[in-house]
């Protein structure tokens, strides 16, 4: 009965990591993972991934696809479309590239960040292609409009009065 109680305070003390997943540096790994709690990545994985808990890329982690988490931390590479619910802090050593959509923001002196960031969650394709058309309106429009010289402004007034008189 001792010996019982022993086993079941070890098992407790396994679980009592909140069943923290992890991929350890030399492991690599592509396809899909869902979990329903956190997970730390420092090995290598490209593929889909979506958590309901933390992801944590250690130092040496490197992770490249559509991420979905509630939480990131980043202290190594993180790559691809990537939404974080609440939380993305950038350590120092961290290399985020992509488009990042985040509820909050951290990020330290010395992290590197490419792409796109944008606060919120994503907004679905149409929308994103509805805004890259009035982009290329704007542009368009910008392209085709200029300002006039002085010399155009002072001889349209002289027509003006000149048509008046």
């Amino acid at each position: 009965m001792i010996g019982s109680m022993k086993r079941s305070a070890g098992a407790q003390a396994t679980n009592s990591d909140n069943g923290i997943n992890r991929i350890v540096e030399g492991t690599v790994i592509e396809g899909t993972i869902q979990s329903d709690s956190n997970l730390r990545i420092d090995g290598k994985f490209s593929g889909e991934l979506t958590t309901k808990g933390r992801l944590v890329v250690g130092p040496k982690g490197v992770v490249k696809g559509v991420i979905n988490c509630l939480c990131c931390d980043v202290e190594g590479i993180l790559e691809g479309e990537v939404t974080v619910l609440e939380l993305l802090a950038m350590k120092s050593s961290a290399t985020v590239q992509g488009d990042l959509y985040y509820g909050q923001l951290s990020v330290e002196v010395g992290a590197k960040a490419l792409g796109t960031f944008r606060m919120g969650a994503p907004k679905n394709k149409k929308v994103t292609e509805e805004k890259a058309a009035s982009k290329a309106d704007a542009m368009a429009s910008l392209k085709s409009s200029r300002i006039p010289s002085e010399e155009e402004v002072l001889s349209h007034k002289k027509q003006s009065v000149g048509a008046g008189a």
